[in-house]
C-alpha cells in the first residue's frame, strides 16, 4: 500500500499569496491551517516528520535549509500544516533573511484560515531574544499560539527538566501563553508526540 503524498505547494514569493488564499480556503482546501515557526535548526522538520509519521520535510544539521513555506495536508487530524522558514542564526545573507521575514509576515497576516501557530523553542536554550520577537509578532496578529519545547531528551535529569520549565514559564509570564499551551516534546519520545498530535 502506497502512502499518499501530503505535499500541496511551496510558497516562495509573497505575490503567490492572493492566488493561494481565497475566502478562507487554501488552494480550494477548506481545512484550517497550522503554521510551524521557530529559530533555525530548532527541529521543525524533524517534528513535522514525527507528527505525520512519514518523511515529508528535509532534515538538515545546517541552519536555514527551509527557505520557503511548504504546505502539507495532515489528513489524520483534518488540517493543513505550513512549515515556515527558520529565523535567527541561519547562515545566509542579511538581505535573504529579510526576504524570509517578509514572506512569513505576509502569509501569517493574509491567511484568514490560519487557526493557530506552533512556535518551537529549543528546550535547552529558549526562549531567545529572536523567539520572543517572533512570539510578540504572532500575538499581535491575534492568532492563538502554542509553544513547543523541542529536544527535551537533551535535558538528562528530572531536576534539569523542572528547572527549565520554571525558567520558561517565568520568561513567558508577560505574554498570553498559559502552562497548558506549553508542550515538551522529543522526536524520540512517541508519547510526547502523540500527546501533541491529540491536542492540535
Amino acid at each position: 500500500m502506497t502512502t499518499k503524498d501530503p505535499f500541496i505547494v511551496t510558497l516562495a514569493d509573497t505575490a503567490q499569496i492572493p492566488k493561494l488564499v481565497k475566502d478562507g480556503f487554501f488552494m480550494g482546501y477548506a481545512q484550517p491551517r497550522i503554521a510551524m515557526v521557530g529559530r533555525s535548526n530548532v527541529g521543525k522538520s524533524s517534528l513535522l516528520n514525527a507528527l505525520m509519521q512519514q518523511r515529508v520535510a528535509r532534515v538538515s544539521q545546517t541552519p536555514g535549509k527551509t527557505k520557503a513555506i511548504h504546505f502539507f495536508v495532515y489528513e489524520k487530524i483534518g488540517k493543513i500544516i505550513a512549515d515556515l522558514p527558520g529565523y535567527g542564526f541561519a547562515k545566509v545573507p542579511k538581505e535573504e533573511q529579510k526576504d524570509w521575514s517578509k514572506l512569513i509576515g505576509s502569509y501569517i497576516s493574509q491567511d484568514s484560515g490560519l487557526e493557530q501557530v506552533l512556535i518551537l523553542f529549543d528546550s535547552r536554550h529558549g526562549p531567545t531574544d529572536d523567539d520572543i520577537q517572533a512570539l510578540e509578532y504572532i500575538l499581535k496578529q491575534g492568532i492563538p499560539v502554542r509553544v513547543i519545547l523541542t529536544k527535551t531528551d537533551k535535558l538528562k535529569t528530572q531536576s534539569d527538566r523542572a528547572r527549565r520549565k520554571k525558567e520558561v514559564l517565568a520568561a513567558l509570564s508577560d505574554y498570553q501563553v498559559l502552562a497548558e499551551d506549553l508542550f515538551w516534546v522529543s522526536v524520540d519520545d512517541q508519547r510526547s508526540i502523540e500527546f501533541l498530535r491529540k491536542n492540535l
